[in-house]
């Protein structure tokens, strides 16, 4: 078994489609499906199921996929490994992160990172699918809220942080209940954000129903509208301490309080390659330079991990 073999098997895996893998692949749509041929030959199983133009794969064809995905995993883990032992500060990191306000973490960093590393790329994913682009090795390491057990998964979390109402009044009270929250004039994120559905599913469960007064993806945008008195806004700690929000105001929400936890994922006894190490101590550095609510005892095993 060659290891071309595989690399085409998995590009025709992805495409479910002999000519588009042809094409990415460079060669011939004969060539590709007699590579394929050759495989199943020293399989003894057919791989695709053949339906017309279209093609999926067999039950042997899942089990080769997985096991051609650790294959591709072990040899970028062998010349990640050679590249990480001279330490030398070049190559690419690529991040998978959950679309929302979390990006906005993930990416503010990615500026200081950049000068520190200004040689190697950073690529940001924003996905729903965060683990699977993990399993896949699309990305080095994944950042989000929740994530599904798994055998080939390592999960650490970060920190937990609480949601903040904000406005351009200073306000004596330094908490505020959240049914008290609903009835203020709100800017917020639209729905497909995290923030908005932590937010709908708590006023769900109080028989009531947001209904703010204006919804942008922009916190640039948000925090203009607050600062200029058209309303108030429900933010994250994370992003109302990466923000320029020293003019702004906020209060501790209450009965309930709003919280969530971030984490990282990575997968399972892979080697991590030295642009990810360097990011994530950064990410650890500044999480307890703002003093986030962590575990202390995950995130020195996190830390130990990098050295």
């Amino acid at each position: 078994m060659e290891l071309r073999h595989l690399e085409y098997f998995l590009m025709v895996s992805k495409e479910l489609h002999f000519t588009r893998a042809a094409e990415k692949l460079g060669i011939s749509q004969p060539t590709l499906s007699h590579q394929i041929k050759m495989l199943e030959q020293e399989v003894g199983y057919s791989l695709f199921n053949r339906i017309g133009k279209k093609i999926e794969l067999t039950k042997v064809g899942e089990i080769v996929q997985q096991e051609a995905l650790n294959i591709q995993s072990s040899l970028k883990s062998i010349s990640s490994q050679i590249r990480a032992f001279s330490n030398v500060e070049i190559g690419e990191l690529k991040i998978a992160v959950l679309p929302g306000e979390i990006t906005d973490l993930v990416s503010t960093l990615c500026g200081e990172f950049n000068q520190l590393y200004p040689n190697i790329k950073v690529f940001v994913q924003t996905t729903d699918q965060v683990e699977k682009a993990v399993l896949e090795n699309q990305a080095d390491f994944g950042i989000g809220f929740t994530f599904n057990n798994s055998d080939m998964l390592q999960v650490t979390k970060l920190y937990d942080e609480e949601f903040y109402l904000i406005s351009n009044e200073n306000n004596e009270e330094r908490k505020i209940s959240f049914s008290t929250v609903l009835d203020s004039s709100l800017i917020l994120f639209p729905n497909i954000h995290q923030c908005r559905q932590i937010l709908d599913k708590t006023s769900s469960e109080f028989g009531r129903k947001l209904d703010p007064i204006i919804e942008t993806s922009s916190i640039e945008s948000i925090l203009k509208l607050v600062r200029n008195g058209v309303g108030n806004s429900v933010v994250s700690r994370t992003l109302y301490e990466f923000y320029d929000t020293d003019d702004l105001y906020f209060q501790h929400i209450e009965r309930p309080s709003l919280t969530r936890s971030i984490y990282l994922v990575m997968k399972k006894n892979s080697f991590i390659n030295y642009a990810a190490r360097k990011y994530i101590q950064l990410l650890v550095g500044e999480i307890e330079r703002l003093r986030f609510d962590t575990e202390k005892v995950a995130m020195a095993s996190l830390y130990h991990s990098l050295l």
